[in-house]
C-alpha cells in the first residue's frame, strides 16, 4: 500500500521512497518482530514463531484477501506434529511430512477471508527423529522390575506406560514409582496405539482390587497410562522373593494384528518383616 503525505505519495507500492527533496536523517534497525503464539495463526501479526512442548493444532484469525504471515516453527528434538485447518491449501496439494525436518519457515497467504495458500520449507542440521517403538527385554532375559517391600501394607510391582512415549516403574501403596524404565516411543506418539500385558510364571497378577492395575490379555489404548502389576495382598512380609514375568506387546491396531514391539519383564520383589 503506498504512502502519501498531504495528497503527495512518499512510498509507492514497492515501498521505493518517491518525490522527497532536501530531507536527511539516520534510521536504526527496521524489521518485522517475531510475534510468539501457542495455537493462533493471526493475519494481522505478520511474522509468527513457535517452539512446540507437544502436538498441536492450528487456528486462523483475522483473514482477508491479499493478508500474508510467516510462521517459523520449531516442532523440538521430540519432532511433535502441528496439525493445521483444511482451510489451507498446501503446495502441491498435500501438507509437508512433518517428520522430515525439525525447523520450518510457513509463508502463509490469504486468497480471500477462507481459502490461504501455503508453502513450506523445512531445514536443520540433522533429521528429526522417526518415531519407533520398542520394548526390552526377552523370554530367556526378561528385564528385571525390583521393589523390596518394608511396610505391612499390599505389595505391589509393576511398571506404568505413559501417553508421552515413557516407562516407569509401578510399585508401593500408590501403585506409582519415579523409577525411569526408558520409553516404548522414542518422540510424543503421533497416534494411538495398542498395549497388551500377558503373564508367563505362575504367580498371579493382582486383579486391580486397589484400583491401579489393568486387565490381562486385553488390548487396551495408549490413550491414557496404563498400569500392570503384581499385588500382593498378604499382610506378613517374611517371604523371599517373589517373581512373575510378563510380556508386554504394543500394537498399533485395536486388534493387535501389527504389533510392532514386545518385551518380557520380571516383576519381583523381596518382603521384609
Amino acid at each position: 500500500m503506498a504512502i502519501k503525505i498531504s495528497g503527495t505519495e512518499v512510498i509507492d507500492n514497492s515501498r521505493v521512497l518517491q518525490n522527497i527533496t532536501g530531507a536527511n536523517g539516520t534510521y536504526g534497525n527496521f524489521y518485522t518482530p517475531i510475534s510468539i503464539i501457542t495455537t493462533a495463526i493471526d493475519f494481522a501479526t505478520p511474522m509468527m514463531g513457535l517452539s512446540m512442548t507437544g502436538n498441536v493444532t492450528f487456528t486462523e484469525s483475522n483473514k482477508s484477501a491479499g493478508r500474508s504471515a510467516m510462521l517459523l516453527l520449531d516442532t523440538s528434538s521430540s519432532g511433535h506434529t502441528p496439525t493445521f485447518s483444511s482451510n489451507i491449501k498446501w503446495n502441491g496439494g498435500t501438507a509437508p511430512t512433518w517428520g522430515d525436518a525439525r525447523y520450518w519457515q510457513i509463508a502463509l497467504q490469504c486468497i480471500d477471508g477462507t481459502t490461504v495458500r501455503g508453502t513450506a520449507l523445512g531445514y536443520e542440521t540433522g533429521a528429526a527423529p522417526s518415531e519407533t517403538i520398542t520394548l526390552s527385554g526377552t523370554s530367556g532375559s526378561p528385564t528385571a522390575v525390583g521393589l523390596v517391600v518394608s511396610f505391612n501394607d499390599y505389595a505391589r510391582c509393576g511398571l506404568t506406560f505413559y501417553t508421552d512415549g515413557s516407562i516407569t516403574q509401578a510399585s508401593g501403596t500408590s501403585g506409582n514409582g519415579n523409577t525411569s524404565f526408558g520409553n516404548w516411543c522414542n518422540v510424543t506418539p503421533s497416534q494411538t496405539y495398542y498395549i497388551r500385558c500377558t503373564q508367563i510364571s505362575t504367580t498371579a497378577p493382582g486383579t486391580g482390587s486397589a484400583g491401579d492395575a489393568q486387565p490381562l490379555n486385553t488390548w487396551l489404548a495408549l490413550s491414557s497410562g496404563r498400569s500392570f502389576m503384581v499385588i500382593d495382598t498378604t499382610p506378613t512380609l517374611d517371604y523371599a522373593t517373589e517373581h512373575t514375568v510378563v510380556k508386554i506387546e504394543i500394537a498399533s491396531d485395536s486388534g493387535g494384528s501389527n504389533i510392532l514391539a514386545t518385551g518380557y519383564y520380571d516383576f519381583e520383589w523381596t518382603g521384609l518383616a
